[in-house]
């Protein structure tokens, strides 16, 4: 649990940090980098606090996307916000973790 803490603080460090390039390789690679660092910081976040409690870690994880879409984004350079992509990327993996905590649910009843 607490690697799996330092590493969920580590993602959402980066995911703060984030700079989008001047010059995309893909289409709306902002959008697809909050998808995949939010969905990672929210399996992470899981993970660190546990599979049981994986609603309160999306919504731990959730609130910090709220933070850094709402507060930091704007202070940089006007950003567009990518708050919808962010929430996607944590729905997402809330579903992800869903599917792993039945499959758990399923092998401990096979026992």
């Amino acid at each position: 649990m607490g690697l799996s803490g330092i590493i969920a603080i580590l993602v959402a460090l980066k995911a703060a940090a984030y700079e989008p390039s001047l010059t995309p390789y893909l289409p709306y690679q902002d959008h697809f980098f909050r998808v995949l660092s939010f969905a990672a910081l929210t399996v992470w976040t899981t993970f660190a606090v546990g599979v049981r409690r994986r609603g309160p870690a999306a919504i731990i994880t959730l609130g910090f996307a709220v933070f850094v879409e709402l507060y930091l984004v704007p202070m940089r350079a006007g950003h567009e916000s990518t708050l919808a992509s962010a929430n996607f990327g944590i729905v997402l993996a809330y579903c992800g973790m869903q599917l792993y905590w039945m499959d758990l649910v399923k092998q401990r009843l096979r026992k």
